[in-house]
């Protein structure tokens, strides 16, 4: 993925459709989701210092729509920041 995706849930909170480290995969002990590979919705707190994975992508696509359902739940026009 050539560029990560994100929403701003809040001041403090964003939801990332992002690429993972070896070392976040087993940090979070997500041996269950198949492999390190490919894209993951993340969930990140500043406030916190947190950078939880919620979950596997099955592809960019699938991860992009997701993220567009909420962008459009929480502001009008949904809107997606592209960051390279």
């Amino acid at each position: 993925m050539d560029e990560d995706l994100s929403v701003a849930i809040d001041n403090h909170k964003t939801l990332w459709l992002t690429e993972i480290s070896r070392v976040t995969f087993e940090d979070q002990a997500l041996d269950d989701l198949g492999g390190d590979g490919g894209v993951f919705v993340v969930l990140e707190d500043v406030a916190e210092g947190t950078f939880e994975v919620l979950a596997k992508a099955t592809s960019i696509w699938a991860g992009e729509s997701l993220l567009n359902i909420i962008a459009s739940t929480l502001r009008k026009p949904p809107h997606l920041t592209l960051v390279s």
